[in-house]
């Protein structure tokens, strides 16, 4: 009788081509497991936690599936994920947050897969104009100074008007908001509060509030306007990539690996660009870590076919190939970093990975990280529209009010 295994997957870029590549990449496995037959389904990031909350609820998990890292503490809290059994990860993570989003409340509930980092990106002309070393991070004076020359050059110097402007901020209020503006937060001294302690401050904390200053200015220096706030990701990767309307960017790590692994896509990069490290502020450099794990439900009837199917998932070869597909980076050590290592790019990737920090892990966070980049997002907007003023603050409070009120039912039921 077949063991039947109901698999989810968190990628949209490849569409239906995911499933043909996995059960590719798992034909030596399937040969070696004839009993085991894979059903798949595919979500996307938006909507996968949610997903998966409704189909436990309703008593349907799937057997396998790919989440966030930052959901692990809400899923294995819920008791949806099962412990992962001595012997299944085959390589170490590639970075040290990794192995800690593995864990919630000491046992391992996750296995690398997939990792995620701060990708700062910038025009190669500005990085040659500024005599800019990718590996080394601009302090904060430095990147504000080379942001006004940038302005001046585009204000007085150039005459064809194709000038870049030095930076943009995207306001939208989506969780990408609050995880491109962490690193700015946590470089300018910020940390995320114990979401144990009662009350808590994030938005009225004043490491946030300076933060937001320096943010404010470079806004100003740049001259951002409110349709520039509110373009999207894809619309802010055309402005950089296509376009070249701005100096600096910050994205997703698509671009810059798919240009390692498979060459800049003509229609989309026109202007050469390359990733540097992230400004140093105050507290330094500190880029944001993410990715996603494999886990197995806790209500699967074949607990040991699903791991064996995770182990061969994890499988340095598998990863390497996966990760070169949909251009993303490997959790695990694999030949992936032996054969693209040399890359500038990758370099600064990598850096940036090994100092990368996390968010709390704590089983309210989807909760709270969807509440603070709408909160974020509003006081972001409100610097645009009108400047740093009374009202920003009297906003903030108002956030924190919330986010408390938040955390009262956590704080409730663990009394």
């Amino acid at each position: 009788m077949a063991d039947t295994l109901e698999v989810w997957i968190v990628n949209a870029y490849r569409g239906s081509e995911t499933v043909n590549f996995l059960q590719e990449q798992l034909r030596p496995f399937l040969s070696a497991h004839p009993s085991i037959r894979i059903e798949w389904r595919l979500l996307t990031f938006a909507n996968a936690l949610t997903e998966y909350v409704r189909a436990y609820k309703q008593g349907t998990p799937p057997d396998v599936f790919e989440f966030g890292t930052t959901w692990l503490p809400t899923l294995a809290r819920l008791h949806m994920l099962s412990t992962v059994p001595s012997g299944i990860m085959s390589s170490r993570p590639i970075a040290p947050y990794l192995a800690t989003a593995s864990r919630y409340d000491e046992r391992v509930y996750g296995v690398p897969w997939t990792a995620d980092t701060t990708c700062f990106m910038a025009r190669k002309d500005i990085i040659k104009q500024f005599a800019i070393d990718p590996m080394r991070p601009l302090s904060w004076d430095q990147f504000r100074h080379i942001c006004r020359k940038i302005a001046e050059n585009r204000l007085y110097g150039c005459q064809d008007g194709r000038a870049p402007r030095p930076i943009y901020f995207s306001c939208r209020p989506e969780r990408v908001t609050l995880h491109r503006m962490s690193p700015w937060l946590w470089s300018g001294g910020f940390e995320y509060p114990r979401l144990h302690e009662k009350p808590i401050s994030i938005m009225t904390s004043p490491r946030l509030q300076s933060t937001l200053e320096y943010i404010d200015e470079l806004m100003h220096i740049s001259g951002s306007t409110t349709e520039e706030a509110r373009m999207s990701n894809y619309e802010g990767n055309l402005s950089f990539f296509l376009y070249g309307h701005t100096a600096f960017h910050m994205t997703s790590l698509f671009e810059a690996i798919r240009n390692v692994v498979s060459g800049p896509e003509p229609t989309v990069n026109s202007i050469p660009t390359q990733v540097i490290a992230m400004p140093c502020g105050p507290s330094g450099s500190i880029p944001y870590g993410g990715g996603s794990m494999l886990g197995v439900s806790t209500a699967t009837k074949n607990q040991d076919a699903a791991w064996e199917l995770v182990e061969a998932l994890q499988a340095p070869t598998l990863v390497a190939a996966w990760t070169s597909w949909i251009y993303s980076l490997p959790a695990i050590e694999c030949d992936f970093w032996e054969r693209y290592l040399q890359s500038p790019d990758i370099q600064v990737l990598y850096a940036n990975m090994q100092r990368a920090r996390t968010y709390p892990m704590h089983p309210m966070w989807g909760s709270l990280e969807r509440r603070l980049a709408v909160g974020l997002s509003e006081l972001m907007w409100h610097l645009v529209e009108f400047g740093k003023n009374t009202e920003t603050f009297a906003r903030a409070v108002r956030i924190d009010k919330e986010i408390n009120e938040i955390l009262s039912l956590y704080w409730e039921v663990e009394i």
